[in-house]
């Protein structure tokens, strides 16, 4: 072989080793571009999922107080009209104790 020949080859292997470094480098590039894209995406589904779960525990506490308002409410309407029944019976009663005390007498 000669050396032109040789001179041929050797820069073509050089090229080659160039092409196949670059190649390596931009290929690691993609790789860590592509992990770091893949963290973001992760940070972000976690915060937006941790968002959802703050809303649904704030929306289930208002459900529960909305419930307990509402059962508060007929639980005192329940009483009052019980109160309410009572104090009817109440001048009945009192006439009933009053007339077994006076004829008990």
């Amino acid at each position: 072989m000669s050396i032109e020949a040789i001179n041929v080859v050797v820069a073509a292997e050089k090229a080659a080793e160039k092409v196949r470094g670059d190649a390596l480098a931009e290929a690691r590039g993609i790789v860590s571009d592509a992990e770091a894209a893949g963290k973001d995406k992760v940070l972000k589904a976690v915060k937006s999922a941790e968002s959802q779960v703050q809303d649904l525990c704030r929306e289930a506490e208002n459900q529960g107080k909305e419930i307990a308002a509402k059962t508060a409410s007929k639980v005192k309407d329940e009483c009052l009209s019980l109160e309410k029944k009572a104090e009817e019976k109440m001048d009945k009663a009192v006439a009933i104790i009053m007339e077994r005390v006076v004829s008990g007498q």
